[in-house]
């Protein structure tokens, strides 16, 4: 493959193994039948927020990171039936564990980056 650049957003990056990092176009269907076409690894993703997220999700197959680029993120996330907050602010990160529930509200404006490993992703209504 030809180096390029690939606007993030518009693409991810599929971390697959250990030696290809794959440029992933997204579009409207790519939540319902892309990513399961996808081969084993991380994907990594830019994603902006400017409202708390609508739904829950949970990674079965590992961890998350998230790097807080721009604004501000707080992580929530349900340990033991106890909603647990995590605060992030621009050039900070934190590690989501496999298999826990998860959700954000966004105080403002702000971007982050995901590295998630998406087989097996599952989401729920935030109430």
């Amino acid at each position: 493959m030809t180096p390029q650049a690939f606007p993030l957003g518009q693409y991810f990056a599929q971390l697959a193994g250990d030696d290809r990092c794959l440029p992933v176009e997204v579009d409207a269907a790519f939540w319902e039948t892309g990513v399961s076409e996808l081969p084993p690894g991380r994907l990594v993703s830019m994603f902006e927020s400017a409202s708390d997220w609508a739904v829950w999700e949970c990674h079965p197959q590992g961890e998350e990171m998230i790097i807080q680029i721009e604004g501000e993120l707080v992580l929530i996330l349900e340990q033991d039936g106890v909603e647990v907050r995590v605060p992030l602010r621009a050039g900070e990160f934190a590690v989501v564990p496999k298999g826990i529930w998860h959700t954000a509200d966004a105080p403002g404006p702000g971007r982050a980056i995901y590295i998630t490993p998406g087989e097996g992703t599952q989401s729920r209504e935030r109430l």
